[in-house]
């Protein structure tokens, strides 16, 4: 077992996750992102949101393997955090996934928690920006959520992208 292994198979603080983001353990974590073990690898996933702004371009290299792991992982935990990363990669208009895409649009109505469905609505927004017929069917999706029931979050994420 590895030593970052190691480290990330137990409990591990904020402190440590900035520490260890500021390391050169990018590519090792990302292998430990597909660890069996449900800690090790959502820690990988938590520290690797803790990454500098100079690893966007790196990570967004890796878009399509980050969205793979979104769409297949059980842990809801993992899944929040990877698209937390995919936020910060550019969705290009001639490389949209429309697999992702639907998923997004899925989680948007779904009974998800409220941190994975206000992402959903951010790279919903990501992907659909470019094409006009998407973006009025995100803003159905947007209307079909009735603000009286949305906790503050979602209440707050559905007016923005409602302006936008």
């Amino acid at each position: 077992m590895s030593e970052l292994k190691t480290i990330l198979s137990v409990r591990i603080s904020g402190g440590d996750a900035r520490a260890l983001a500021g390391g050169e353990f990018k590519e090792e974590l990302f292998q430990l992102l597909f660890d069996e073990d449900k800690r090790t690898s959502d820690n990988a996933a938590w520290v690797m949101t803790h990454l500098p702004k100079t690893a966007d371009a790196w990570l967004a290299e890796r878009q399509n393997t980050l969205i793979d792991e979104a769409m297949r992982t059980e842990s809801t935990t993992k899944r929040r955090l990877i698209m937390n990363l995919l936020e910060r990669t550019p969705f290009q208009q001639d490389s949209i996934r429309t697999d992702f895409l639907d998923f997004c649009f899925n989680i948007i109505l779904s009974d998800e928690p409220i941190g994975v469905k206000t992402l959903a609505i951010k790279l919903t927004y990501a992907q659909s920006k470019y094409y006009p017929e998407l973006l009025e069917e995100f803003n159905t999706a947007l209307q079909m959520m009735e603000p009286e029931a949305l906790p503050a979050a979602l209440k707050h994420i559905r007016g923005k992208m409602l302006k936008r």
